[in-house]
């Protein structure tokens, strides 16, 4: 084969895969991204009360993973050990609160107003992203007004309680990884297609015009996707109980 011919199919290669990952960069920056953060700001969780300081620990499945239930015990003695002008004080569990992958997540409000996170790199947010361990859990309940012992912190650091541990595995994406895992497969459907429609070649595949094979593939690349896991009910966990 031609050196010429060489190099002109590796530039065509190249320059498909390049568009591939900018389409991809933008998936993720735009929809992704955006999405997380509007979860963020309006989080699916159970009705507040309204009454007192209110602690949520998500209960979904990624931050389940990430060690939810071992967070909520972390919560639950520090807030036991803990004092706080704001009565009651109660601990609880909430659905999908957004940030997926960055837990265990927590939802606070007092009086039904929603605690806004003021920890460094996370004062965006209203909702407390990895709240991993007992020093976590005293910096958010101090932000929500709770007087949390420097010995409690150190008792429960140094017990079997203390000990948040993620058991996700390599293979195992949070569900912001499937969501951009499925904007970049659509990406790679979409753009061939578009790349035939413009060339005249819609329905070509060998040399050959199969009629509407393009539709169908699209139509099986959609309808396969929905089973990713990408969608919040895809995520949830219900135990059929409101509180831990």
């Amino acid at each position: 084969m031609p050196k010429r011919k060489i190099r002109s199919m590796r530039n065509f290669a190249w320059g498909k895969f390049s568009r591939v990952i900018h389409v991809l960069w933008i998936m993720i920056h735009y929809s992704v991204v955006d999405e997380v953060q509007a979860l963020s700001s309006h989080p699916r969780t159970l009705p507040p009360t309204n009454q007192g300081l209110e602690i949520r620990v998500c209960q979904d499945r990624d931050c389940l993973i990430d060690g939810a239930k071992q967070t909520n015990k972390i919560v639950s003695a520090l807030v036991q050990k803990g004092s706080s002008t704001i009565k009651p004080v109660t601990v609880g569990k909430c659905g999908c609160l957004g940030p997926c992958g960055k837990g265990p997540n927590v939802d606070i409000r007092i009086d039904g107003i929603r605690v806004k996170d003021t920890r460094p790199a996370q004062s965006n947010y209203f909702i407390f992203r990895e709240i991993n361990s007992p020093q976590a859990a005293a910096d958010m309940l101090e932000i929500a007004g709770m007087d949390i012992p420097l010995r409690a912190v150190d008792q429960i650091e140094n017990s079997a309680v203390g000990k948040v541990e993620s058991t996700r595995t390599l293979w195992n994406f949070d569900r912001t990884t499937r969501i951009a895992l499925q904007r970049l497969l659509y990406a790679c459907v979409a753009l061939p297609m578009y790349d035939a429609q413009k060339n005249g070649n819609w329905d070509v595949i060998n040399g050959q015009v199969f009629e509407n094979s393009y539709y169908a593939i699209a139509a099986a690349v959609f309808i396969g996707s929905q089973f990713m896991g990408t969608s919040s009910a895809a995520n949830r966990v219900d135990d059929g109980d409101e509180n831990i």
